[in-house]
């Protein structure tokens, strides 16, 4: 039951990367492309760990650990390059 919940959650976190993939694609500011993209950030990692659960492989925690460390540390780059110009 948990399963077929977990795999149901799963196809509606594509799908709202999918709509996330065409606001990043179309949003007219960058700030909204930004937006999106720490959404796709969000659900992948959400994928990553639903997986993980239902793999019983706890493995891939540390995985989701380090992409969403990277995507924090993106996420900062690309706004400090809006606002300075410059990232370093």
């Amino acid at each position: 039951m948990i399963n077929t919940v977990l795999n149901i959650i799963v196809v509606g976190l594509i799908l709202f990367s999918l709509l996330a993939i065409i606001r990043a694609y179309s949003g007219p500011t960058v700030l909204d492309r930004v937006v999106a993209m720490n959404v796709i950030t969000t659900n992948v990692v959400l994928i990553i760990l639903i997986f993980s659960f239902l793999d019983k492989s706890f493995y891939y925690i540390d995985v989701a650990f380090v992409f969403v460390l990277g995507a924090f540390i993106g996420t900062l780059c690309i706004l400090k390059l809006l606002r300075e110009g410059h990232i370093i």
